[in-house]
């Protein structure tokens, strides 16, 4: 019998319980029960850092202690690892758990963690199940994430996608419904609240509920502004309409002193009535150029304006006696920081860096801080996004002259970018090596903005995400033989070999429409690949005869894989070459084999999304 207990103000004790009983159970092959002196003790103490944590245990005795209750499930889910566990993926049918004899099981384990990131966490992108997200979310704290993030009132728009299946026309559509987006909503809220993860919320969308719609529904367009609301949007030559029929993509007229009023007060009755929301986030709208015009406006950045509506809300909300955080966002023409106006109460907010239109070619690590260049000039509605990390960084720092107070990165890896690259080795290496210069941007942590299922071929970039984040101590070398021994087996390293391959000869950017369409070199690179994954089926072969369980599933989805590295590749290769014709052509090809495939790999694929952005970015048509 192996007996534990757990201090009675651990927040959230009763699901560390429940973790507690399913694991231990399935390492050691015991029964486990709570009692007053157990001999595993799971505590709260002081301790240094942000979710700092203290694991000082012989076999099945000891001493797990974190500073906060989500270190403690994150300290439970470490030591786990450190006894050979390994959460390998979303879902606990992807986990490794060792068979360990408790009789002769008396290893010493002893860790200190003090380096923990304030902010670990992943905002909700993509099409998405509530199975999907309910994975993940179970996830996040077994490899070191302490948040979650769901854009708008509730997730909406990522179930709409999935259930309503968008861009696959092979599947018919399921029930949904708002009532029914909504039910699974408070399923997401209950399961965050019980692990104790710090729940960030809303973000785009309080634009449109000025106007009088629901920021529940996303991207939502094809609509009409009342005449009565009009003098509350944005003038753009000399019209004041919906902006691209789209709520969420609105401006507002923020000389309008009835906007800042009526911002105000949604955004207090919302806090109000959600007081687990520890992050409210309080953005502008989703599209850049489309800044007001009118003579009022024009005599500031809108940044100002955006800077004068956070201290109107700051004083509503101390008025209410509401503490919640507010994060703002640097984000659009909101890079190009204000020219007048200071936050006032820094201990209110939490500033949010999210350089949407970065390179992910190179990382922060490669910056040079001491020859950084000067922000470009902002001119009202002909902005042009950066793209380099320098001129990012120019506006953040400018930023940063005004605003010392809690920030973190809201970047985008598994966004858009990681579909360039086919072997996910280069992503990851570029996330690990963020995460390391966090310090040299002055921010507190990383939220990454994703698809949910970026798990084509491997989930690795999360995985590195979350641990360097947590650990910052481990190498990225180790984590590279942690996650892929278990993966793929005993022959992990010839299929890291084949997917480092695979990423040196692919493009983040190039997928992500940085550069130019044609390039002649990169078109012999993607035949590299083609060529690659051809020469690769003996191995992933052998892997699926050889293997058994979860390692001979992984193969299986490397078979998939390859082809879809083959379909792409051709596809992309063309593109590279400028025979737009064929490669539509290849394109079509391609769709047909994620559509056809998506019930297999839907858990690691997110069919969706690789087809919005393809769509979007790389250069093909969708012609359905």
């Amino acid at each position: 019998m192996i007996t534990y207990k757990i201090d009675d103000n651990v927040t959230n004790k009763a699901f560390l319980k429940t973790q507690i009983e399913y694991y231990l159970p399935a390492v050691f092959g015991e029964e486990v029960q709570e009692t007053e002196d157990g001999k595993l003790s799971f505590v709260m103490e002081e301790l240094p850092g942000y979710d700092g944590i203290r694991i000082e245990t012989r076999g099945t005795e000891g001493t797990v202690a974190s500073n906060s209750s989500i270190g403690l499930l994150n300290a439970f889910y470490r030591w786990l690892t450190e006894l050979g566990a390994r959460f390998l993926r979303p879902g606990i049918k992807n986990e490794i758990l060792p068979s360990l004899n408790p009789e002769t099981f008396s290893r010493e384990v002893q860790i200190s963690l003090s380096n923990a990131k304030k902010h670990r966490g992943v905002c909700i992108e993509g099409a998405d199940s509530l199975e999907n997200v309910l994975d993940f979310v179970d996830w996040l704290p077994k490899i070191g994430f302490n948040s979650f993030f769901i854009q708008f009132e509730n997730p909406y728009s990522f179930f709409k996608r999935w259930y309503e299946h968008e861009f696959n026309p092979y599947k018919d559509k399921e029930p949904f419904s708002t009532e029914l987006a909504q039910q699974m909503s408070d399923e997401v809220d209950r399961n965050m609240l019980a692990r104790g993860l710090k729940h960030h919320r809303v973000g785009h969308g309080w634009t449109g509920e000025v106007l009088g719609y629901s920021s529940k529904y996303g991207w939502e367009s094809g609509l009409t502004i009342p005449e009565e609301k009009k003098e509350f949007v944005a003038e753009l030559g000399g019209q004041r309409e919906l902006f691209r029929t789209a709520p969420i993509l609105t401006s507002l007229d923020f000389a309008n002193p009835k906007v800042t009023a009526m911002m105000s007060d949604i955004i207090v009755d919302y806090a109000k009535d959600h007081p687990e929301v520890d992050y409210l986030h309080v953005w502008l709208s989703d599209a850049p150029n489309n800044i007001c015009e009118c003579e009022e406006c024009r005599k500031e950045r809108v940044s100002d304006q955006y800077v004068r509506i956070l201290n109107a809300l700051d004083k509503r909300l101390t008025e209410e006696g509401i503490e919640t955080k507010i994060c703002f966002l640097l984000y659009h023409e909101l890079l190009w920081a204000p020219l007048k106006e200071v936050i006032e109460n820094s201990d209110r907010y939490t500033l949010m860096f999210a350089p949407i239109s970065r390179t992910f070619e190179k990382s922060y690590a490669d910056v040079d801080y001491e020859a950084l260049p000067e922000t470009r000039p902002y001119v009202r509605n002909q902005v042009t996004l950066p793209n380099s990390l320098e001129e990012n960084l120019a506006c953040l720092f400018d930023w940063q002259k005004n605003f010392q107070g809690d920030s973190f990165v809201y970047d985008y890896p598994l966004g858009r970018a990681h579909y360039g690259d086919f072997g996910y080795m280069k992503i990851s290496r570029t996330i690990y090596r963020d995460t390391h210069f966090l310090y040299r941007l002055h921010l507190n942590g990383y939220i990454s903005c994703q698809e949910l299922r970026a798990g084509f071929p491997h989930n690795f970039p999360n995985y590195v995400m979350g641990r360097s984040l947590f650990e910052p101590e481990k190498s990225y070398e180790e984590l590279t033989e942690e996650y892929f021994s278990g993966l793929y087996g005993e022959n992990w390293k010839e299929v890291v070999s084949y997917l480092e391959l695979l990423s040196a000869n692919t493009s983040c950017d190039h997928f992500n429409a940085i550069g130019s369409r044609e390039n002649t070199g990169l078109a012999g690179n993607y035949q590299i690949c083609v060529n690659a994954a051809d020469n690769f089926a003996p191995v992933i072969k052998n892997g699926i005869i050889h293997n058994a369980g979860l390692v001979k599933e992984q193969y299986i989805q490397l078979a998939w894989h390859r082809e879809y590295v083959k379909k792409l590749g051709l596809a992309m290769q063309a593109i590279a070459e400028g025979d737009r014709r064929y490669a539509q052509i290849l394109w079509e090809d391609f769709l047909d084999f994620i559509r056809r495939g998506e019930d297999e790999i839907q858990p690691n694929l997110d069919v969706y999304r690789v087809i919005e952005v393809a769509k979007n970015y790389a250069g093909f048509t969708l012609n359905d």
